[in-house]
């Protein structure tokens, strides 16, 4: 059962400082946000997110760190477009926040206020109505935010308040808002929890021109056009019932774990997956990337699995393959970082279906600057466009015949001192009422196969599809 919320002391807070926002916005003759921020009783996130299935909602979990955001409503709407788009929206959320009324517990793991939002993977492609929800670049400041985090949870409440409004009847219209998605956040059913999808799926994309497409791009490599190339294919899946993202995301938190699980709701659209690509994070000064490229299947057998490791460890093709996502990355931070930590050689990181070569890099920020100024510098990295970055994007954009909107674009969060995560939104697929598109990209590099690669997309799908047909593929 759902715990009572919110407390008559939460409101108070709200009031309280909806009033300071007021004068603040009064002497500046503009409107000024106010968040507040109080623990709360224990609240399984996805079931506050569930509460919020008509609304603009995110979803944000890290099942083995036992830490999740989850955002409900729109204060806000923080826009870019083009290639400033990174910098037209860090310098919109520093302004946003730049006056801001702040209380918040000192205890929550994220300074107020928190901001969350995604970006397309190339703007300079023409749009595409399957994305037509998702802007080139957006962050989203959430009327309500949950952070959970091990056994403890944060509730923040989010209002842009201008010099005219009412305090009293804004302070009732919220906590009446808030009350509702509480008492709703129990609202998941036994039934949709454990249904299963009729699932028929047609690929958008067939092997017959993922072979054309790869043999071009090895055409490329071999004038030394570029060395590196991420091609991507869709399939498209249809469902005889409404598909449930709630259902999904429950499907891939039990069973990706050390995967980053998202989800982004807008309108009647989902972009929702489990990646296990961290682009960055930004703790203070600490700087956090990793480098994740070169794939081989699992096995359900330990002798196997092990030797699926051990030829990728040793594969030159997919270790050069990881090596220029490593040397990209390394040249695009050595700019704003000291003291980068690079390990010599990669290891293996094995999820449930796939094992990739990984590299974990750290390092020290130098200067003051924000997660979305190292965003901007590190996408796309290799390990989802290619090498070098203009002329695998050219490629890209010549050989896949669909917008990739947010799929393999940076996603995440930003906090109110400047730090943050994103990740790269692979492993993923958009999802409408009765269909979802699903995404899959391969580096084609030097000894690239066209039907080996073709096969690693396959795999890279079943994620997805075990999630959307409850199957135990997973």
């Amino acid at each position: 059962m759902t715990p009572a919320f919110p407390s008559a002391a939460f409101t108070e807070k709200l009031s309280a400082l909806l009033k300071k926002g007021q004068e603040e916005a009064r002497q500046r003759n503009a409107a000024v946000f106010v968040s507040v921020t109080l623990p709360v009783p224990r609240l399984d996130p996805l079931s506050f997110f569930s509460s919020a299935r008509y609304r603009e909602r995110v979803f944000w979990e890290q099942p083995d760190r036992a830490f999740a955001v989850v955002a409900v409503g729109a204060e806000a709407h923080l826009l870019g477009r083009g290639e400033e788009r990174f910098a037209q929206v860090a310098a919109a959320w520093r302004q946003a926040v730049a006056h801001a009324c702040i209380d918040a517990d000192p205890a929550c793991p994220l300074p107020s206020p928190v901001s969350v939002g995604g970006f397309s993977f190339d703007p300079v492609r023409p749009p595409d109505s399957a994305w037509e929800a998702y802007p080139e670049a957006l962050l989203l400041i959430p009327r309500f935010l949950l952070i959970s985090s091990c056994d403890a949870c944060w509730f923040t409440v989010n209002s842009l308040i201008s010099p005219q409004e009412e305090t009293e009847s804004l302070v009732t219209h919220i906590m009446n808002d808030l009350q509702r998605l509480w008492r709703n956040s129990s609202d998941v059913t036994q039934e949709e929890m454990y249904l299963k999808s009729s699932v028929l799926s047609s690929d958008t994309n067939h092997s017959g021109q993922w072979h054309e497409a790869v043999s071009a791009i090895l055409g490329g490599i071999q004038t030394g056009t570029v060395e590196k190339t991420v091609l991507a294919r869709q399939q498209l899946v249809r469902s005889s019932r409404p598909i449930s993202a709630t259902v999904v995301l429950r499907r891939l938190r039990a069973a990706y774990r050390g995967c980053t699980v998202f989800a982004f709701g807008r309108h009647a659209s989902c972009f929702i997956g489990a990646t296990p690509e961290r682009l960055v994070r930004l703790d203070g000064q600490h700087v956090q990337v990793t480098a994740l490229a070169g794939s081989a299947p699992r096995s359900s057998t330990e002798t196997e699995d092990c030797a699926f490791g051990r030829a990728l460890l040793a594969d030159d093709k997919e270790r050069r393959e990881h090596a220029l996502v490593v040397r990209a990355l390394r040249e695009a931070l050595s700019p704003l970082c000291h003291h980068l930590t690079i390990p010599d050689a990669p290891t293996l990181l094995r999820m449930a279906n796939v094992q990739h070569l990984y590299t974990p890099i750290t390092g020290e920020l130098q200067g003051t600057t924000n997660v979305l100024h190292l965003v901007e510098a590190l996408h796309p990295t290799p390990a989802c466009g290619g090498f070098p970055r203009e002329s695998a994007l050219s490629l890209i954009r010549l050989h896949e015949s669909f917008n990739r909107g947010w799929y393999a674009g940076p996603i995440g969060w930003i906090d109110g001192q400047g730090s943050g995560e994103f990740v790269v939104a692979i492993r993923s697929a958009l999802l409408s009422t009765h269909e979802a598109i699903l995404y899959a990209g391969c580096g084609i590099v030097a000894g690239s196969d066209p039907e080996r690669e073709y096969q690693e997309s396959c795999l890279k799908l079943r994620p997805m599809l075990a999630a959307l047909s409850g199957s135990n593929e997973d």
